[in-house]
């Protein structure tokens, strides 16, 4: 069996009194896309500059492409594309330009990537990234990610700034830059429903140190939504209980009859989507 892209064994970290991550255990493998998931301010910038080497574990290791994510080699450095959340541009610089800077520090450049992003928005090679909207410039920042060919791809809110249309681009543009290989991909977004037919696991972090894991499949199946008729009794077979103007909904990983029987009162099945399911699980507000 190959080393997991990356590995996280008894994470612990905090800010002052607050626990981010206590005990965290995580394996990626490597040809995986993972997404990690959760609201603003629960972590996952911070994992991600754990996983980078930008901020030194308190507790526990990280490693990553089987090498620690504190004092990585600039040869692993290499095989690894990462877009952070609030990237800089160059932005006097014009997309033949930009693109010819970035090439000159990866070894496995392929311009043809780049290209022909830029060629499916239309844009002209001879314009100056300041004068591009934002989410063309954040689409020129993946095509240079994809360009780098790297083995892992580490995507911090890929959606930040990109309209409807820009993110089924993206969507579609890495399904089939994956197709057929072995590349890593480990990616946050806010915009939970680009993600459900793209990623493979998932973890889900929300403001406790509890992080859930399953397969995107395996959550989208066992976690349900259920209409009932009045807030049910505490139980540990409920996840969350919400009511709303129209009536009341409760989550749970427990099929219906089981639920019933456990709260004593019936229940409707209602079907939702991957985002009413995630905030389902943390919590809408």
């Amino acid at each position: 069996m190959s080393t997991p892209a990356i590995e996280i064994k008894q994470l612990y970290h905090a800010y002052g009194s607050k626990e981010i991550y206590a005990d965290l255990n995580l394996e990626i493998q490597t040809g995986t896309v993972f997404g990690l998931l959760g609201k603003n301010g629960v972590g996952k910038s911070t994992l991600i500059n754990i996983l980078m080497g930008y901020i030194r574990p308190q507790q526990g290791e990280c490693l990553i492409l089987g090498e620690s994510s504190y004092c990585l080699p600039p040869e692993t450095r290499e095989r690894i594309a990462l877009l952070y959340e609030g990237f800089t541009s160059y932005d006097t610089m014009s997309v033949t330009q930009v693109e010819r800077f970035f090439s000159s520090f990866y070894p496995k450049w392929d311009r043809k990537v780049f290209f022909e992003l830029i060629d499916l928005m239309d844009l002209s090679l001879t314009q100056k990234l300041s004068s591009l909207s934002f989410g063309q410039k954040s689409q020129v920042v993946l095509g240079l990610l994809f360009a780098q060919d790297a083995d892992l791809l580490i995507l911090d809110d890929y959606s930040m700034g990109l309209d409807a249309g820009y993110r089924r681009l993206f969507v579609d543009y890495l399904k089939d830059y994956l197709y057929g290989t072995e590349k890593t991909v480990l990616i946050t977004s806010h915009v939970m429903n680009d993600l459900e037919n793209l990623v493979d696991e998932i973890a889900i972090v929300d403001r406790s140190t509890d992080v859930y894991q399953n397969s995107m499949a395996g959550f989208c199946r066992g976690f349900r939504c259920y209409e009932c008729t009045e807030a049910p009794a505490a139980s540990d077979k409920v996840h969350r209980f919400e009511t709303h103007k129209t009536g009341h909904q409760l989550f749970s990983f427990f099929d219906r009859e089981e639920l019933e029987r456990e709260i004593g009162q019936p229940l409707t099945e209602v079907q939702v989507n991957f985002e009413e399911k995630f905030l389902g699980f943390v919590g809408k507000y």
